[in-house]
């Protein structure tokens, strides 16, 4: 049968036999029920805080039921196995009922809260199952208690409305449309104070979202201004200012320091200050030198090796009964953390500590950002005592830095460009990063030589990416390079991922084998089985495009095929490769370039441009914005041999070139577009002094850059007669 309207409900039939009386009080119920349902409505549109609409219709349900009754509202907590009190009853009564488990037992739930079924009763002290409760009604003084679930329009169970007497009393039909009205209302504000509620959650986490990234940025561009200013400033003692004070503000901290190793000194050696910043007078003096007896964290890490932390210098157990921990205290210093500066060698070289005037305990996030800022530091301190070598690390560094925030920046944007939940986004943006972050610590633990081929599969279990007992690796020891290393990292990070969501770790029989062999190259073969049944997609994901943009741009191939049993993925690579000399003799071709995002006139729309990237996830985002922009563009290109070959057959109107491939410079890939009149540009983490001889004069696209960067500096290069502006 429909239900009736609250106007249907209550709208008097005079003039079929109902009495002049009958019709009076049906006039005056429904006078009383509209009158409370507009003050409560206009509360919840008001925003006012759900309690007080909700009383407006206990006060209301009171008035239309007449007679001695109380009313109250629960709703369902946020567990969904309990109910609240909300409004209606006495304090006694909310001591003894607030927070029950949602059951029979319960004297304001009806018995199928998902059904449906409107379950009235009448609480007598001879109904055993409600023996519990007759103290309390015996207490506050009722009988008969009526209940209704409260479900809104999707039929979810949001609470329930009670009503008691003093006496036992029957329900009549008109008496339970009132109530029923009351709770279609009650429901109704209800379900807008949840919805407004899980809006507000929603644009809470994006919030949050934004902020940390924004974070992320802005601790990004601070190491990046760090890194550029270690490449090109002369006063040391200016950067090591500089690099505290970025620590402090990475880490949060009051007090950071950065000391210089001395192993010389003593059995143990000692460290001394180089600068600091927020740290006393009588600090200062009393750490100049540091020993290996310390009790402080710097000496800590001297003892052990390994970064030390005191959350607490009062309860610290390797500072008890030290002077240090006194002289931290009386400094107002409470929590402190040393991490060891080591050269890609393994060479310790120096320490940073940041210490707190609290308790405190450091985020794993700062410190990865403190790790990656301690690098450079590490770097500085080695140029103190080799000048040559040093500038040579430095363009490195800089060039490894800005090419790693390049790659976290593309991949970002193009994690971004298919997700817009950003739970989904943290989840998938997060795990990428993670996967940076773990294979550059199996390459810092080699001194960035090399790292184990198995040691990088199994990274992906020790980081619970993948089940270990559901993957079996076999194959011969394989040693990878650096830039390998790095781009089959993100490949099984791909892989592991896909199989987990849609392939056969997500069946709980299902298992990965992962096979390689060496001949005249390494074969690696990611087999699948035991999980749902595969239909081969009919475009291709963000996922397998990474694989194979990061196995091409290695040189090497790879192919998915999606049998009946599960997915496998055949990949080829190279295993060793060499680069040629080549003739050097033709100059540069050299181009001012602005990539400052200035509006140039002139357009990419028909140009066909070439771009040269080992990074996959770089290249794909310099590819898509040039595209975006209305470019023929051909690439990403990485390999030199590849580069050159097409330089020769085709025809490009200009190219952006990244400055090292695999390794190798692209002094070969210059010539080639120099000696065909090609315009280009290095798209590059390296200054001038990392490019190739003989063409620093060429315009730098500098990493990290977005696509408007990317855009402006196309355009600007293409434009006409701009080559005569030399």
């Amino acid at each position: 049968m429909r239900p009736r309207t609250p106007s249907e409900a209550l709208t008097p039939s005079v003039g079929f036999g109902l009495t002049s009386e009958r019709a009076s009080e049906e006039l005056r119920s429904r006078e009383i029920w509209l009158s409370g349902q507009r003050r409560a409505f206009e509360l919840a549109l008001g925003e006012a805080p759900l309690a007080e609409p909700l009383q407006v219709l206990v006060e209301t349900a009171t008035d239309v039921l007449a007679g001695e009754a109380q009313a109250a509202f629960y709703l369902t907590a946020a567990d969904g196995k309990t109910l609240r009190h909300v409004v209606g009853m006495s304090d006694d009564h909310i001591r003894a009922v607030d927070g029950i488990e949602i059951g029979l037992e319960s004297i304001t739930r009806d018995r199928a809260p998902h059904g449906g079924e409107v379950d009235l009763t009448s609480v007598l002290p001879t109904d055993s199952r409600r023996e519990p409760w007759i103290w309390m009604a015996e207490k506050i003084g009722y009988r008969g208690c009526w209940r209704l679930p409260i479900h809104t329009t999707a039929g979810n169970f949001v609470g329930a409305l009670a009503l008691y007497w003093p006496e036992p009393r029957e329900i009549s039909a008109d008496d339970l449309d009132r109530a029923e009205l009351i709770t279609q209302t009650a429901a109704i504000i209800i379900a807008r104070y949840k919805e407004a509620e899980r809006r507000k959650a929603t644009e809470e986490r994006l919030r949050e979202t934004q902020s940390q990234l924004q974070k992320e940025l802005e601790d990004s561009e601070l190491l990046r201004q760090i890194s550029v200013e270690l490449a090109v400033a002369d006063d040391e003692n200016a950067l090591y200012r500089k690099l505290v004070e970025a620590a402090a503000k990475i880490m949060h901290s009051d007090v950071c320091t950065v000391q210089i190793f001395h192993p010389e000194r003593g059995p143990a050696g000692e460290l001394q200050m180089l600068a600091s910043t927020g740290l006393n007078a009588e600090g200062m003096r009393y750490w100049e030198w540091v020993r290996g007896d310390s009790g402080c964290t710097c000496g800590e890490v001297l003892r052990t090796g390994r970064r030390a932390i005191a959350e607490d210098v009062e309860t610290c157990s390797f500072m008890a009964g030290t002077p240090d921990r006194e002289v931290l205290l009386a400094g107002g210093i409470r929590a402190g953390q040393s991490t060891p500066l080591v050269t890609r060698n393994g060479k310790l070289v120096g320490m940073i500590s940041t210490h707190w005037g609290k308790p405190h305990q450091p985020s794993s996030r700062d410190l990865r950002m403190l790790d990656i800022l301690a690098r450079p530091t590490a770097d500085l301190i080695e140029r103190k005592r080799a000048a040559e070598t040093q500038r040579l690390l430095l363009n490195e560094l800089n060039h490894r830095v800005k090419n790693t925030l390049a790659v976290v920046q593309a991949m970002a944007t193009r994690t971004l460009s298919r997700t817009s939940d950003p739970k989904e986004f943290a989840k998938s943006f997060g795990g990428r990063v993670q996967t940076l972050a773990r294979i550059h610590d199996m390459l810092g633990a080699k001194s960035w030589e090399g790292a184990d081929l198995r040691d990088l599969i199994q990274a992906q279990t020790s980081s619970g990416s993948v089940d270990e007992t559901r993957l079996a690796a076999v194959g011969p020891d394989v040693r990878l390079d650096p830039q390998m290393a790095l781009h089959l990292a993100l490949v099984f990070h791909e892989l592991g991922t896909n199989a987990i969501k849609y392939g056969a770790l997500s069946m709980a029989a299902g298992m990965v084998t992962v096979e390689w062999t060496v001949d005249d190259a390494l074969r690696i073969c990611w087999t699948e089985r035991g999980g749902p049944h595969v239909v081969s997609p009919s475009s291709k994901g963000f996922g397998s495009m990474l694989i194979d943009q990061s196995i091409k741009g290695q040189g090497g191939e790879a192919m998915m095929t999606s049998e009946h049993e599960g997915v496998r993925w055949d990949i080829t690579l190279p295993y060793a490769s060499g680069i040629a000399d080549r003739d050097r003799s033709v100059q540069a071709i050299a181009l001012p370039l602005k990539t400052s995002g200035d509006d140039y006139p002139g357009s990419l729309k028909g140009r066909r441009l070439l771009v040269i990237e080992d990074e996959p996830l770089i290249g794909m985002d310099i590819i898509a914005a040039l595209e975006d922009a209305g470019a023929d563009v051909e690439g990403p290109v990485a390999s030199i041999d590849e580069a050159c070959a097409l330089i020769e057959r085709l025809r490009f109107d200009g190219a952006l070139v990244d400055a090292n491939l695999r390794g190798q410079p692209v002094d070969a890939i210059a010539i080639a577009l120099s000696a065909r009149n090609v315009p280009f540009a290095f798209a590059t983490g390296y200054g001038k002094d990392g490019l190739p001889q003989g063409f620093r004069d060429i315009p730098i696209l500098s990493k990290p850059f977005g696509p408007e960067q990317v855009v402006a500096a196309a355009i600007r290069l293409l434009t006409p007669g701009i080559a005569s502006k030399r």
